[in-house]
């Protein structure tokens, strides 16, 4: 029955049409033109933008002598005059209401119904079986460590199951999906999304079934680090080795010119034994072996002057001036 109303619908509506040719070209004919005649168009146009047609607009204009008069926007649901003669028939056409919901009725019985039609017959014997792809990506929420994604891509026709197993077992909970999505080549995609704190020795595998396929396709998660990972720790782990290695070869080159230089008869401090028991702290210049000198202050004031051969090893003797 909805489908005869419609029709029936249309069938009024294109007897509306008829009768706007006849007033257009009346009050257009007020108009001198030259001899070469008259000229009336009536386009009808669909428009829309993804496979739903949810977003269809239908616009109807009538054009004399290449000129558009009138035209019908289904975004305001009412008629607009493009010039002096197609005001004033807006104004009494708008004022209608059995021609505007006439017109308005074209939307579904002639743009969809026409469209599914065109859009059949292209699909006939048209099948395209999805490809499958998992992925983990960064969990959206803390609940969780991992979030899995199942982008299911390129199929037709547009019915399809995806499921998620774990183990073998279908899951259920933290399972969410996308709408289905249109790529604008009469194909599909849908992703499906798993969030999981990953076990030891569990598997997961996301299942896709489609009419197109003899069996199911189940893609296992491959927990494997991606090979772009892999190669930043692999880097990053030589250049540790690569700084401990020169910092290792410092430490010899220092420790090596160390021993070096005590070899030469180098000395840090001269201790003697002076006749009540003081030090004194020798200066030295430690290349070549040379002598130290060193300064006392005496308990009484007095300085003593202690001259020393490293390398032969011998001892202070303090001297009272």
């Amino acid at each position: 029955m909805e489908t005869s109303s419609l029709q029936i619908s249309s069938l009024y509506t294109r007897c509306l049409q008829g009768l706007v040719l006849l007033s257009l070209m009346f009050c257009c004919r007020k108009t001198s033109f030259g001899v070469e005649g008259y000229l009336f168009q009536g386009i009808e146009d669909c428009e829309y933008s993804d496979s739903s047609m949810t977003d269809m607009v239908l616009s109807w204009s009538y054009v004399f002598n290449k000129k558009e008069v009138i035209h019908y926007d289904s975004k305001i649901q009412k008629y607009v005059g493009n010039t002096a003669c197609g005001v004033k028939t807006a104004e009494e056409w708008n004022k209608d209401k059995a021609r505007l919901a006439g017109v308005l009725g074209d939307l579904d019985g002639y743009c969809k119904h026409n469209m599914e039609l065109t859009r059949a017959s292209q699909q006939i014997g048209k099948v395209i079986p999805p490809t499958v792809r998992v992925r983990s990506i960064k969990p959206f929420s803390f609940q969780h460590q991992t979030m899995l994604i199942c982008y299911v891509i390129g199929f037709y026709p547009r019915e399809i199951k995806v499921t998620w197993l774990r183990n073998g077992v279908k899951v259920t909970a933290d399972v969410s999906s996308s709408e289905l999505l249109s790529d604008g080549d009469w194909t599909y995609q849908i992703h499906s999304y798993l969030a999981l704190t990953p076990q030891s020795g569990d598997s997961y595998t996301c299942r896709v079934e489609h009419s197109t396929l003899d069996e199911a396709i189940e893609e296992k998660w491959d927990p494997t680090m991606p090979g772009s990972k892999r190669n930043k720790i692999i880097i990053g782990a030589s250049g540790i080795v690569l700084g401990l290695v020169i910092a290792a070869a410092g430490l010899i080159y220092y420790k090596k010119k160390a021993t070096g230089r005590s070899t030469r008869g180098q000395c840090c401090a001269c201790v003697i034994n002076h006749e009540r028991g003081q030090r004194c702290v020798c200066v030295i210049n430690h290349e070549r072996g040379q002598h130290c000198v060193c300064v006392i202050n005496h308990e009484r004031g007095q300085y003593c002057v202690c001259v020393i051969n490293h390398e032969r090893g011998q001892r202070c003797v303090c001297n009272k001036p």
